[in-house]
């Protein structure tokens, strides 16, 4: 599991709060959907004081990561959001279908023109916290990241 900064693990906190909600459709994932569903959650329990601009980047990157590169991104694929409120912390979850060939991992860049790499090493910088959990031989991931909430 990475970790930017660690706070202690969310189970120690007492939660506020949580609502999840899962994006499938014939067309596929619309990760502007998950997005907007996951900005709408965290006003909605009130959170609404964390940077929701760093939210909005942190979601989409791992949904679009989900779609890229494992079988959300097929037909019949999706992916599931869960926002969770804590008394400091937001946390929130995407988990995929499986069948990722690797971990989530941040890249080194040995490219700065390389046109992807860059996502998890972005949302490692503006979590307070992240990682991930499940995964192995085509099993699901949750990524999850957590935001400080002022």
């Amino acid at each position: 599991m990475r970790r930017r900064r660690s706070r202690g693990s969310s189970g120690e906190r007492s939660r506020t709060d949580a609502a999840t909600h899962g994006f499938a459709g014939a067309a596929g994932v619309d990760v502007r959907a998950v997005r907007r569903w996951v900005r709408r959650e965290i006003e909605r329990l009130g959170a609404g004081r964390v940077d929701l601009g760093e939210v909005d980047l942190m979601v989409d990157e791992i949904a679009a990561n989900a779609l890229r590169h494992t079988a959300s991104g097929r037909s019949g694929g999706g992916v599931g959001a869960s926002v969770r409120a804590f008394a400091d912390v937001v946390r929130v979850e995407i988990s995929d279908d499986g069948g990722a060939v690797s971990l989530p991992v941040v890249c080194t860049m040995t490219d700065a023109w390389a046109e992807g790499g860059r996502g998890l090493a972005m949302v490692a910088v503006l979590a307070e916290r992240w990682g991930f959990e499940g995964g192995g031989p085509g099993r699901p991931v949750t990524v999850w990241f957590e935001v400080g909430r002022p």
